[in-house]
């Protein structure tokens, strides 16, 4: 089938209008597949993607027209590509022209050079809400001779005067305006109330043109001349002024106040900006001689990517301000970029610093090092106000900014995993609800997947309760209504005197309270409480039901509100929870998916044999669209709390893939075992719920049982690693072989055989004595004894390349491959000192989720205990490994080496490993390289991130 498929969307790629190319999503809608397949076939087929056929295209025609009439010009070259049948933009070919004269470069590192000769690129939004706004203050600059008379319009605080700002940059930028053109910025509201001054301040006057004028005054259009002049609140400018500005925008010209006998000439570039109406604010005679007209977006009409960028670079901003650390807290971070700002990004910012400022106090009382904001800083309830709960559907990591560091990080938008404080459930179940109804899942489906959603949230919040620094209620009284609180602790009492049998978990009462405050804010707003699931709730927890009946009764009194019945449902759950004893948590999530109806029945099977309820059976109807059931496994992943991942069992076909789209949409680690049987199924239930196995190794354990072939234990060793990649003549698919390993497998050596050499097993065994040998890959098993052989097939990539995985990580030798990552070297970097170093190493790992914050502070008190300086130049800081959350190993190649310790020593190949406990032996052979002085002088010397990795490679070899 996949054979098929990669026929089927080479022959559409190659059939298509090369004017203009089928893109991903059109060519999965076509083919009735995921996009994700699509773009991962065209990857293996090495075609490029739609923006680079469409642009090979383009270039072909330029050159075409280019021959006729050389010298031809910008405006009639995008004429002539109209006639092709090719509709670019003058922006578009303008750029293409300098790339060719620039020379052949990739298509990213165009990008890139785009992005820095662009200054509007460092503006947010500049590729989304503010693209339009760019293209007409561009063409407003360079319309001939003197540009585009222009008026910014917006609410206030949308940046207006910012944008202006860098129309004047753009304009210097192309050569429009000399480098040291002037840039005049008037406030007209400075002097409303005193329409003389103001006209006077800009046009300059004559002596004696009104009392106290006493000599010839130049006013600030003639500072502008040869520049641009910026006219803000120009609502504000009397209609004298207004008037007077028509000889300026007409013909250049003007006469100071009282001087009625000498024109003077000047050539500026005129931007104005309001916040009012400009059909009532403006003269209608100056309106029209402004024929350029930008709005720019409020912050509610930006998209939510957008915000998040401006609330980090406003905490950005504060860090390098204060010059300390400032950690956030990821459920703040929510707040600030779901809340509804009157004001734009002017209040957004203003609150960020108040809030900054707040936190501030609180750090120098309790004598931190850092600026923490938590719910301490922030009063809980204000600023959910306005959330927009159905487009609340995105999670935050806890966001670190370190002083003087200026890049925006996207890792705030990374799926967080634990709770910092509980989110609101009915948030969760809104946004839940709504991601099932537009994947088109029935309704049934969709109340047994928000079921199993439910019952996975409530156990997270008593899972997570047990580990909670908050123990007791009489803690939330600063953060929640004290009302509330009280009436816990009543019905509380009543409980225990009810039922003295049953005991109560305090810590789960927490979420109670806090669901209760949401609860009320939410009846008084009138806002609707879904709770899709009320009959499960009356059928299955009818005790607690009537209890939340109860409390529910109490409540209303008490708000003088009246408690909906789904609302009653949600509290049931929790009490639930509350009387519930604590319950083995299910790591790993089974599940069997098959043609027809077998998975239930296989499932079916297996819980009654072991008693176990976690295994989850989804059947497929032969004549649904595949796409349906992915999608439907996606959603019912999400809601899944398996923390180690989802082992997948399936019988054929495109079922395969699922484990694949399943981690790129969620995240969550996965495995597929194809061509499903009983036993297996029941062995890997067996071995999740009665063991503590990794998923790894119950996969393996699995797969193992099922082929004809072995797993043989690779021992640790000193040796270098080193595959084995075989076929008759030892230069045909063992070549093929290598190169595919060589991908995957950056620090382990390659080693092509014949299996028709005479003297192969002689070869194999003098290769022992210098490598450790992990396993054979190939067409043919030479059957030597001790030594892995993993058979080679179309499918080597998907299945049994997981064995080199699995044998890679337990003999250690996989670093490269599962630890150093292209996006953590840093080539180049510029650092005062250790600790900025150190540092900025830190907040990568931080912010993208790979260590805790704590581990930062954990490598500098290592620093001041003893010196981490290793040799040839180079620096090892490191950690705690229980501040570890995935291991890694981030390298900064330093612009110039700086002092690294008290002895003397200097380093400029930083080295920072951070690696949980169990993995710590994996980095030995990474030490052997950064011991030989050679291999660090080539790393030192390394330009790009690529070249670093590559050299690196090359150093395992």
């Amino acid at each position: 089938m996949t054979d098929n498929l990669r026929d089927k969307l080479a022959a559409m790629i190659n059939t298509e209008n090369k004017k203009n190319p089928l893109t991903d999503e059109q060519l999965a809608e076509q083919l009735d597949v995921l996009r994700e397949t699509v773009t991962g076939i065209r990857k293996e087929l090495d075609i490029p993607n739609s923006r680079t056929r469409k642009k090979e295209i383009v270039k072909a025609a330029v050159s075409k027209i280019k021959e006729k009439d050389p010298d031809i010009s910008i405006g009639n070259l995008v004429s002539g590509l109209e006639k092709e049948g090719i509709c670019i933009s003058r922006t578009y070919i303008n750029d293409l022209m300098n790339e060719e004269k620039n020379g052949s470069v990739e298509e990213q590192d165009n990008s890139e050079k785009k992005k820095e000769n662009d200054i509007f690129s460092k503006l947010i939004g500049y590729n989304g809400s503010l693209l339009k706004n760019i293209k007409q203050g561009q063409a407003a600059i360079l319309y001939p001779p003197f540009g585009l008379p222009t008026l910014i319009i917006g609410e206030s605080g949308t940046g207006k005067t910012l944008f202006a700002e860098y129309m004047y940059k753009y304009a210097v930028k192309q050569r429009v305006l000399k480098n040291d053109a002037p840039f005049i910025l008037l406030n007209c509201a400075d002097y409303s109330d005193n329409p003389q001054l103001l006209v006077s301040i800009l046009y300059g006057y004559q002596k004696g043109a009104f009392t106290g004028a006493d000599k010839d005054t130049e006013g600030l259009v003639e500072k502008a001349d040869n520049g641009m002049l910026f006219l803000d609140e120009i609502h504000r400018l009397p209609p004298k002024g207004q008037e007077m500005l028509f000889s300026i925008l007409d013909r250049g010209k003007f006469r100071r106040l009282g001087d009625i006998n000498t024109e003077r000439t000047v050539h500026i570039y005129f931007i104005g900006a309001t916040t009012e109406n400009i059909e009532s604010s403006l003269l209608l005679t100056f309106r029209r001689r402004i024929p350029m007209l930008i709005e720019l977006p409020r912050l509610e009409d930006r998209s939510l990517n957008e915000k998040v960028k401006l609330i980090h670079g406003f905490f950005q901003q504060e860090a390098n301000r204060t010059n300390y650390k400032i950690l956030v807290n990821a459920k703040i971070m929510e707040a600030f970029a779901f809340k509804k700002y009157s004001g734009n990004i002017g209040q957004l910012k203003s609150e960020i610093q108040v809030t900054c400022a707040n936190a501030y106090v609180d750090k120098i009382n309790n004598k931190r090092e850092e600026i923490y904001i938590g719910f301490n800083e922030i009063l809980y309830q204000k600023f959910f106000y306005d959330i927009d709960t159905q487009k609340n559907n995105m999670r935050f990591n806890d966001a670190l900014f370190i002083p003087n560091s200026d890049e925006a990080e996207d890792s705030l938008l990374m799926v967080k995993n634990q709770y910092s404080l509980p989110e609101d459930i009915y948030e969760t179940i809104e946004n839940k609800y709504y991601e099932l109804k537009n994947a088109s899942i029935s309704a049934d489906k969709t109340e047994e997947i928000i079921w199993n959603f439910l019952l996975s949230y409530f156990d997270k919040i008593r899972l997570d309760a047990q580990n909670r620094n908050i123990s007791s209620l009489d803690e939330l009284k600063y953060l929640l209504d004290g009302s509330i609180i009280q009436l816990l602790k009543e019905f509380v009492t009543l409980m225990r005197a009810d039922r003295p049998e049953r005991q109560i978990n305090e810590k789960v009462l927490i979420y109670l309270a806090i669901h209760l405050e949401e609860a009320v804010k939410r009846i008084k707003f009138k806002q609707e409480i879904m709770n899709p699931n009320l009959l499960y709730i009356k059928a299955n927890f009818a005790d607690e039901f009537k209890l939340a009946g109860q409390l529910a009764q109490k409540l209303s009194e008490k708000k003088k509100i009246e408690i909906p019945e789904g609302e009653i449902g949600f509290i049931a759950i929790y009490i639930h929870e509350l009387m519930k004893p604590p319950a083995k948590k299910n790591r790993i999530a089974i599940i069997t998916i098959s043609h027809g109806k077998v998975a239930t029945e296989m499932v079916s099977v297996v819980k009654k044999m072991l008693s176990v309820d976690f295994p989850i059976a989804i059947d497929m109807p032969l004549d649904i669209n595949p796409v349906k059931i992915f999608e439907q496994v996606v959603e019912l992943a999400k809601s899944l709390s398996a923390e180690e991942g989802i082992l997948f069992f399936v019988d054929m076909g495109s079922l395969v893939s699922i484990g694949e789209i399943v981690h790129s949409r969620t995240g969550m680690q996965t495995r597929t075992i194809d061509r499903v049987d009983l036993v297996s199924v029941l062995e890997a239930v067996r071995k999740a719920d009665a063991s503590d196995e990794s998923l790894d190794n119950i996969y393996y354990d699995i797969i193992n049982s099922k082929h004809n072939y072995s797993l043989v234990t690779v021992e640790n060793s000193d040796k270098p690693p080193a595959l084995i990649c075989m076929c008759l003549t030892g230069h045909g698919v063992a070549l093929k072989i290598k190169d595919i390993l060589i991908k995957y497998y950056v620090g382990v050596k390659i080693i092509p055989l014949s299996i028709m050499d005479d003297n192969v097993k002689a070869k194999i065994d003098n290769l022992r004595q210098q490598y450790n040998l992990l396993a054979i890959v190939g067409t043919i098993n030479p059957k030597i004894e001790g030594l892995n052989f993993i058979p080679y097939d179309n499918n080597f990539t998907k299945d049994k390349r997981m064995f080199l995985d699995y044998l890679l990580k337990e003999n250690g030798g996989g670093i490269a491959h599962t630890m150093i990552r292209e996006e953590l070297v840093l080539v180049g970097l510029e650092c005062a000192d250790k600790k900025e170093v150190i540092e900025t190493m830190g907040k990568l790992l931080c912010n993208g989720g790979f260590v805790k914050f704590e581990y930062i502070n954990s490598v500098l008190g290592r620093e001041d205990m003893n010196s981490t300086y290793f040799r040839n130049c180079v620096a090892l800081p490191h950690g705690l490994p229980s501040f570890v959350n995935k291991s890694v190993i981030i390298f900064a190649r330093l612009k110039k080496a700086i002092p690294w310790d008290k002895n003397g020593n200097e380093a400029q190949l930083i080295c920072m490993p951070a690696v949980k406990s169990e993995d710590v032996a994996a980095i030995n052979n990474l030490f052997k390289i950064l011991k030989q002085k050679e291999k660090v002088e080539k790393l030192i010397s390394a330009q790009q991130q690529t070249e670093f990795v590559e050299i690196i490679r090359s150093a395992y070899e």
